[in-house]
């Protein structure tokens, strides 16, 4: 087979692929994609337009790459911001010197400095004497727990818009104004029920939603329950 007979094809195939493109003239508008891959010989006599489309796709990839750097930066801004934030906390917790004092650091804090509009810790066990007035501790017998029962066995924050029971058990007065919330069971490794649960709320319906990462908060659950254990009585 000579050469001029291998070639035959091809040039049929173009011939078939140029009489589509001419049949065809809004081809690359629908398939943007493969104007960055084309490479054509641009005289400087006179501007090509399929060129400067080329060109234009470029450059609407150059600003979709810009903007995907800025969000990195953004997200890496605000993650470092968080950290900082858990710092004070956690430094905050260890100055406390009683488990009245880290029940307070608690909720102040979190209000302060986590953009939260509600704060309510419940620790499963009953307050000594001195305590017996605070709301934080509630008994596992209570019927208003079996609403949380499967994100206390599941043992990992959960993040969304609770039920109305929920939030009327956790944000009475508060639980009208409260659109999202993240509940944050508090675990110790040695413990198969955790001590209790920490319920952030917000006013706001995307503060809180289930597609969210739950890492910061499965570390402020642990770090609050590690804080806390020295100061409950079994």
């Amino acid at each position: 087979m000579s050469i001029q007979q291998a070639e035959e094809p091809d040039r049929e195939q173009e011939k078939q692929v140029a009489r589509y493109l001419r049949e065809h003239p809004d081809f690359f508008e629908r398939h943007r994609e493969l104007l960055g891959d084309m490479v054509l010989p641009h005289e400087a006599g006179g501007a090509v337009s399929l060129i400067e489309r080329q060109v234009g796709v470029l450059r609407e990839q150059k600003d979709e790459l810009r903007r995907r750097l800025q969000r990195l930066v953004d997200n890496a801004r605000l993650n470092e911001e968080l950290v900082e934030r858990i710092h004070a906390l956690v430094l905050a917790l260890l100055d406390a010197r009683d488990l009245e004092a880290v029940l307070d650091t608690v909720r102040e804090r979190l209000l302060a400095d986590f953009e939260a509009d509600a704060v309510v810790l419940r620790l499963f066990r009953p307050a000594d004497a001195r305590l017996a007035g605070r709301p934080e501790f509630v008994d596992w017998s209570e019927p208003v727990l079996g609403a949380f029962e499967k994100v206390i066995r599941g043992g990992r924050p959960v993040c969304g818009r609770l039920k109305s029971g929920q939030l009327d058990s956790l944000f009475a007065d508060e639980a009208g104004a409260i659109a999202s919330a993240a509940l944050v069971p508090l675990r110790l490794p040695e413990r198969e029920r955790p001590l209790g649960l920490l319920a952030i709320g917000s006013r706001r319906r995307d503060r809180f939603h289930a597609e969210m990462g739950t890492l910061f908060l499965a570390h402020l659950g642990d770090v609050i329950a590690r804080v806390l254990r020295p100061h409950l009585r079994e």
